[in-house]
């Protein structure tokens, strides 16, 4: 993307996020605006990792 699209980008994301002060407004972003707020950002637990919480958890519990 070049520096004018972004410019644009950046603009029409604005005034969108803008618009989200009127009430009952319905705003449709593209999905290069969905990615700039972090819409596809992946954040969760694999599961290797939610399985070594629940452990930490039973491992309190017993003591």
């Amino acid at each position: 993307m070049n520096n004018h699209s972004n410019t644009n980008l950046n603009n029409d994301l604005d005034n969108k996020l803008n618009d989200l002060n009127i009430p009952g407004t319905v705003i449709e972003v593209i999905q290069a605006e969905a990615e700039e707020l972090g819409a596809f950002e992946e954040d969760a637990l694999d599961e290797a990792d939610a399985l070594e919480a629940n452990d930490v958890e039973n491992n309190v519990e017993d003591h």
